[in-house]
């Protein structure tokens, strides 16, 4: 609790020692009507140094005094944001613009994750570049955005607009604030694309005069900061420097369960080792040493962004609740704890907000457990070689693990009859499913020619395999040659993305039509140039639509994969379905457990000992932390959480209405395919209505005269 304490000082001493000034010898824009809450407004105070600290996927939940001491102490003694939403899609680049911006994509013009770019112009124009590591980027297929070069390749692309309003580390800069960011690659970049700070994440450091510095102070750089410069600023790592960001695979197991002979390996996570931790520990352990060793003391940001992709990074490779996961969590929190004690061995400790937030929850792969039921795991006698252990797939146990929640979206969609596309070749997953007598839902295969992964003695699970033109692999064709009404799926985890490219409404209908009847989607949301289809919302209705991004970026559909809040794994409730990837935890989906996120706060500015049940989302953190600067964000689609301000921007107490959104006609005419037939040939004998709806649970706050939605979940109802 000791920790925790120190950043809380009476109202009137910390208005005192914020109005000493900052340490640039600058003055701040007094933000006197923050987003529109004119009512009641008070002067914002003078800048009060903050920093926000990202905990990727960390779940309200897992906040306790056993594995964050630190941080739990500092909800105790602060604030805690108890009803706060990560923005729809749950994806870490997309709340990294929210957090950048203030505001959803409707607004920001972003769909990380992942997205596709499609071909421009008579020259069918699509970005080039390289990534984080040097080799040439591909951007026929859908691209994953978690990479500072493919930002910075995607920006140019964009005319330097990737965002298309203006960021909190934008403004503080405009302001003459000093900033500094440290972490994550991608989500961490995304926040100062216009590079007006210093910055380090996995892959570089910026602007070349910090990397100058850090050798001249002996600390380490990450190993490919040697790909960003060249020529006269290339950079010449020192002898001994290795990879301090490097991190390590996870630990898996083969297993052949998922061949009918029981021949053919393939590898499954092991959820049940408990030697590994975080694999990225050590990563993050440096990035911290480098921010509170050198750059809180020598630069003295007002503005800090620290964003570490622990418990995310552990919780995808072994699933909420696990063993490692829980170190995880131990490990986040000592950096936490090496911060705090930073800001009291400079003399800032009473003088600093801190702001712990999560960009999504998460949640456990996993189909229904009626249909998959979980599995022990035999565990590794032996302590893991070269990553891999001797653990086993076991008998059914509810005590167990999942080995189902895998969808792969093209692959349904071709043997359907679509010519769909993800980007991907063949593949093979241990989450594709095992049925109550240990049968695999899709069989592992060999391709021996190579005809159809294009390489010899390739593994492959796909059901269009099956078809008289065979299909394992779904690269996306070149630019101009894709087929008419073909479909481009940006598989993201919890939520995929369609695009049709040739806008065509028929295709997209058949699309819809087959999303509602798959069991494993969920709630369905379309571009409005498609018209009201029924048993769907709109995507403006979720924020998803941009005039400028219509198409070039964004999605024609977006879908949610199915989720029940309702059953737990290793004891965390929450359980979706995912693209296929192999992974034991994910997010993204509109479930409870991924919507609803952690929003912690401390310091000064912040009341006390203060819980706020009024809804809050990662939209809000940007517009209330630029009012801590003595900033205002106009542009944002959040608000200044005053709530639980020491010193709010208005006195007005917010209204909240609860309600329901529900499409304008439910889809009817359906029938419902299981999971456990990726075929469609086996129709759900217990849902014989045939119709499938929407509800959208939503929270409408109204304060100062304006009214702000937050998204509690969104499920679909089949009947």
């Amino acid at each position: 609790m000791r920790l925790a304490k120190t950043l809380i000082t009476p109202l009137a001493l910390a208005i005192l020692l914020a109005a000493c000034g900052s340490d640039n010898g600058g003055t701040t824009t007094a933000a006197t009507t923050p987003n529109g809450d004119s009512s009641s407004a008070a002067p914002a105070p003078a800048a009060t140094r903050t920093i926000v600290m990202v905990w990727d996927g960390l779940r309200p939940d897992s906040v306790n005094a056993t594995d964050t001491p630190n941080l739990y102490a500092l909800r105790q003694s602060g604030v805690n944001f108890s009803d706060n939403h990560s923005t729809y899609p749950t994806f870490t680049m997309m709340n990294s613009s929210s957090f950048a911006t203030g505001s959803f994509p409707k607004t920001s013009g972003f769909y990380g994750n992942t997205f596709w770019t499609p071909p421009q112009g008579s020259n069918n124009a699509i970005p080039a570049g390289t990534g984080a590591g040097g080799a040439a980027q591909d951007y026929q297929d859908p691209v994953f955005t978690e990479d500072y070069q493919v930002l910075t390749t995607l920006n140019d692309y964009y005319g330097g607009q990737l965002l298309l309003v203006k960021s909190l580390f934008a403004t503080a800069q405009a302001a003459n604030l000093t900033t500094a960011i440290v972490g994550k690659s991608g989500a961490a970049y995304l926040q100062d694309l216009g590079k007006g700070g210093v910055f380090l994440d996995e892959n570089t450091v910026q602007p070349r005069s910090l990397v100058t510095e850090l050798q001249g102070a002996g600390f380490a750089l990450p190993a490919n900061v040697v790909k960003n410069y060249s020529g006269s600023d290339a950079v010449t790592l020192a002898a001994g420097n290795g990879n301090p960001t490097g991190r390590a695979g996870y630990v898996t197991f083969n297993t052949t369960a998922y061949d009918p002979d029981g021949k053919i390996a393939i590898a499954a996570r092991d959820s049940s080792d408990t030697t590994q931790g975080a694999p990225e520990d050590a990563a993050n352990k440096y990035m911290m040493s480098v921010f509170t060793q050198y750059i809180l003391p020598q630069k003295k940001p007002m503005l800090s962004l620290i964003w570490f992709r622990t418990p995310d990074n552990v919780e995808h490779g072994y699933g909420p609740g696990s063993a490692n996961m829980k170190a995880g969590l131990r490990s986040q929190d000592a950096r936490l704890g090496e911060l705090i004690a930073a800001l009291r061995a400079n003399g800032m400790d009473s003088t600093t907000n801190i702001v712990v937030v999560s960009d999504h929850g998460h949640s456990s792969v996993s189909g229904p457990v009626s249909a998959y039921p979980l599995r022990a795991i035999t565990a590794s006698t032996t302590i893991p070689s070269g990553g891999v252990s001797g653990a086993a797939i076991g008998a059914v146990d509810p005590n167990g693990y999942s080995f189902s929640g895998d969808v792969r979206s093209a692959d349904l969609l071709t043997y359907r009859g679509f010519a769909a596309y993800d980007g991907s070749g063949c593949s093979t997953s241990a989450m594709y499913g095992l049925t109550a007598d240990g049968k695999p839902v899709i069989p592992v295969k060999v391709d021996a020619t190579g005809s159809l992964c294009g390489s010899a003695n390739a593994k492959y699970q796909a059901i269009s395999a099956s078809l008289a033109k065979p299909v394992a692999s779904f690269k996306v064709p070149a630019p101009g040659s894709l087929p008419a009404n073909g479909i481009v799926v940006a598989a993201n985890g919890g939520s995929d993305y369609f695009y049709v490219p040739g806008h065509d409404a028929a295709t997209v209908q058949k699309l819809v039509k087959v999303l509602q009847q798959r069991e494993e989607y969920g709630a369905i949301f379309v571009d409005s140039r498609y018209g009201s289809i029924p048993g769907t919302l709109m995507m403006s209705q979720v924020n998803l639509e941009n005039a400028k991004r219509q198409n070039n970026g964004q999605p024609d559909v977006v879908v949610s994969f199915n989720w029940d809040y309702n059953t737990s794994v290793q004891g965390m409730p929450g359980i979706e379905f995912e693209s296929a990837g192999g992974q034991r935890g994910m997010h993204g989906s509109f479930g409870i457990s991924d919507v609803h996120n952690t929003l912690i706060a401390n310091g000064p500015s912040f009341l006390a000992n203060k819980v706020v049940t009024t809804p809050s989302g990662n939209v809000d953190v940007a517009p209330t932390v630029a009012y801590l600067l003595g900033l205002s964000m106009p542009q944002a689609d959040g608000r200044v959480l005053n709530e639980g301000l020491a010193s709010p921007a208005t006195k007005d107490a917010p209204t909240v209405t609860a309600s329901t959104v529900t499409p304008a006609a439910p889809a009817t005419g359906l029938a419902f395919e299981v999971p456990t037939d990726p075929t469609g040939a086996t129709k759900d004998a217990a849902l014989t209505k045939g119709t499938y709806n929407i509800e959208l649970s939503v929270k409408d706050l109204t304060v100062g005269g304006k009214s702000y939605r937050y998204f509690d979940s969104a499920r679909a109802v089949r009947n």
